[in-house]
């Protein structure tokens, strides 16, 4: 086990027995746990990438362009792809599939694969967690796709509670990815919040396959049509025993005259006849051939994610696997960190693709290349083939969303003999293991560092002096001071959603007035011991429970990538921002002033969130001095004699307006300074503050040394 997998489970451990014993950290518990979650699956991902095979991806929408730079990599000198299929050998091009686009990933390797007689065809599967993650994204591609209501699952994680069963099921074990998908294709005051997802995650090991449908269908809109897709392909995963790859026959491919075969590799054309044979596989379960197991051929296909061939020869890089990436799986292929390099033909055809495809290779870039990476890991290939030539390239608005040309992403020709020589050159150097290890190191140095600043904030309070912690707000104030022109815009994102506290009202209500569990036998009275405390947790008043809510906005919006470009801080800054205000609102009493206004409401949801919206609205707007003499505020940098949010001098009836003043009045200027002086105000109030309900000193340290392992 990796040192750092060993490390993040503890952490998980800390969290969950912390929490109980300090009511502070119980307010962001959920989140913490829900981002370990994240962390854990990419450390799992980078533990892995040693045993990997070096791999080259080739994607894009020009499949003459990926042909040619595929004839280039690994033709023989006649410019056939020769592959091994049993005890035949084929050309790819022109028995497996002549110039379509493959409907699943094709892997050419010279590794040994298993073999069996009469399966000598070697398929990689989907997991139950990966075909969620194609319905959701299949759903929300889709024109008038719903999102998921966090009452409605609130409402379903209640119900399913009941059916909780005795022991965890195999299968699907872990939502992170599941959740991590879904908040990408949906708009951000959509997302569903920390906690929600967390108790979805706690829950659904612990189902069947039937019930982890009906809790993940939300996701999808609660389309049937999906559900029964997923459970179906579920139950197949199990009937094969969740194996992650199977052997199949050579008939999938090519038919008895060695024709290609529609309907696998190749789509089926609109007007060809539905697949409804079934056909045998041998599972590999544990690196062994099991028995032979038969299933439907199109559920065999939807469970595809990969195909891998053997070449016949040894291709000009010997030591890479070659796999070409369908347009709809890059994704799946970022979760797992692969391809090292990526070759792209042409990312769009029409503009309308253009955001979703940026956003999506930009998403890949992040996932898989280390940001201090000598030379970028997606490049555009020019071959004769590219669209440019026919005046219809769209690339470089894709480029522009990805950003940083030269280093996140490149440009190398591959049009003539004397540019594949340079090409080949250049991928030679590239695709090696030592770049591969230090690759894996770089990407593990930006994860300890993730996994550092994901406690920092319970870590570092005792190590900071008064003089850095001055320091540190000076330089916070100065980051914000230098984009002042995008006050507005942050201090918008500083808030949650209006809709985000009308669900969080609808949620509470539901919980104040749930009825008890329905009777359930689903308890192991065989289990030593039952390591699940199920008991309801108190209720807070709704506004500690809105209290709770703006710190989890806060804490999700300092580790979102998309702030930078309307707040123009860095990660780093957005922390300290966020902090700092997280801080402050413990200090001055922010849960007691939301409960005390609300006490005095009609009680409807209209008037409790136009209240929470208020209470929170002038805490950030005004930072806690809406409430404070004038004559106690901190004095005004900008305006001379007065104090910050001071209001101005207005003429009266009795005081005539005799001439406009020397300096006319410049509203926005004065209140951004003034806000930017009662900020570092507020900074300083906060050092050395200790919330009486905090970790404790032996439970800091212990966090400490376990970050220290």
């Amino acid at each position: 086990m990796n040192p750092l997998t060993s490390t993040l489970l503890p952490l998980v451990e800390w969290v969950q027995q912390t929490r109980h014993a300090a009511p502070r950290l119980e307010n962001e518990a959920d989140g913490l746990l829900y981002k370990l979650a994240a962390l854990q699956q990419r450390q799992q991902q980078l533990d892995l990438q040693a045993e990997q095979p070096l791999t080259l991806g080739l994607y894009g929408h020009s499949v003459a362009g990926k042909h040619h730079l595929l004839t280039t990599l690994l033709g023989d000198n006649h410019q056939r792809i020769e592959i091994m299929l049993g005890d035949k050998v084929l050309d790819y091009l022109t028995h497996i599939n002549p110039g379509h686009a493959p409907a699943v990933a094709v892997r050419f390797t010279r590794r040994e694969l298993p073999v069996a007689q009469h399966y000598p065809l070697f398929i990689t599967l989907h997991h139950a967690g990966s075909l969620a993650q194609r319905l959701i994204r299949q759903y929300h591609a889709a024109p008038a796709a719903r999102v998921a209501q966090p009452d409605v699952l609130a409402a379903k994680l209640k119900e399913l509670q009941t059916k909780r069963q005795a022991q965890p099921q195999p299968g699907l074990a872990q939502l992170a990815a599941i959740a991590q998908t879904y908040q990408q294709v949906v708009r951000r005051q959509h997302h569903l919040d920390s906690t929600l997802w967390q108790q979805m995650a706690e829950l659904l090991p612990w189902l069947s396959r039937a019930d982890q449908a009906a809790l993940l269908a939300p996701l999808w809109g609660d389309n049937a049509a999906l559900t029964a897709s997923w459970l179906r392909l579920a139950e197949t995963l199990h009937h094969l025993g969740h194996a992650t790859q199977v052997l199949a026959p050579a008939s999938l491919l090519v038919d008895t005259f060695l024709l290609p075969v529609e309907g696998f590799l190749i789509p089926t054309t609109p007007e060809g006849a539905e697949i409804s044979a079934e056909v045998m596989v041998c599972p590999l379960i544990n690196q062994q051939i099991a028995t032979q197991v038969s299933l439907a051929q199109q559920d065999l296909q939807l469970l595809c994610a990969e195909i891998t061939l053997s070449l016949n020869y040894q291709p000009r890089l010997a030591l890479v696997d070659v796999v070409d990436i369908p347009l709809t799986q890059l994704d799946d292929y970022a979760r797992s960190l692969q391809p090292d390099k990526l070759l792209l033909c042409n990312a769009v055809t029409e503009r309308r693709e253009v955001n979703a495809t940026g956003k999506m290779l930009a998403r890949w870039v992040d996932q898989t290349q280390a940001s201090n990476a000598a030379t970028p890991g997606l490049i555009w290939a020019i071959t004769p083939r590219d669209a440019r030539f026919n005046g219809a390239n769209l690339d470089e608005s894709v480029q522009r969303i990805i950003g940083l040309p030269g280093k996140r992403w490149g440009t190398l020709q591959a049009l003539d003999s004397r540019n594949m020589q340079r090409l080949l050159e250049w991928l030679g150097d590239a695709l090696v293991p030592a770049q591969r290890a230090l690759h894996i190191e770089m990407l593990q140095a930006a994860l300890n560092t993730e996994i550092s600043a994901l406690f920092s904030h319970i870590t570092d309070g005792e190590n900071i002096t008064p003089e850095r912690a001055r320091a540190d707000a000076e330089e916070l104030v100065r980051a914000l001071q230098s984009h002042a022109a995008q006050h507005g815009e942050l201090l918008a994102s500083l808030l949650p959603e209006r809709h985000t506290l009308q669900q969080r009202w609808v949620s509470y209500q539901q919980q104040r007035h749930q009825q008890p569990a329905g009777f359930t036998l689903d308890i192991d009275l065989f289990a030593d011991v039952d390591h699940h405390d199920h008991s309801p947790r108190s209720q807070a008043s709704f506004g500690r429970v809105v209290h709770l809510l703006w710190i989890n906005h806060l804490r999700q919006l300092a580790t979102h990538r998309e702030a930078a470009h309307f707040s123009g801080l860095d990660n780093k800054q957005r922390q300290a921002l966020c902090q700092l205000l997280i801080v402050a609102s413990y200090r001055l009493n922010l849960p007691e002033q939301l409960e005390a206004a609300l006490r005095h409401g009609s009680g409807s949801m209209a008037q409790e969130i136009t209240c929470a919206s208020a209470v929170l609205g002038d805490f950030v707007s005004w930072l806690g001095y809406a409430h404070v003499d004038p004559a106690l505020r901190p004095a005004s940098r900008v305006n001379k004699g007065a104090t910050v949010f001071a209001p101005q001098k207005q003429a009266t009836a009795h005081a005539r307006l005799a001439r406009l003043g020397d300096q006319p009045t410049r509203g926005n200027t004065l209140y951004v300074y003034d806000w930017l002086v009662a900020l570092y105000t507020r900074a300083l109030e906060n050092i050395d503050y200790h919330h009486p309900q905090d970790v404790s000193a032996e439970q800091r340290t212990k966090l400490k040394q376990l970050l220290a392992r």
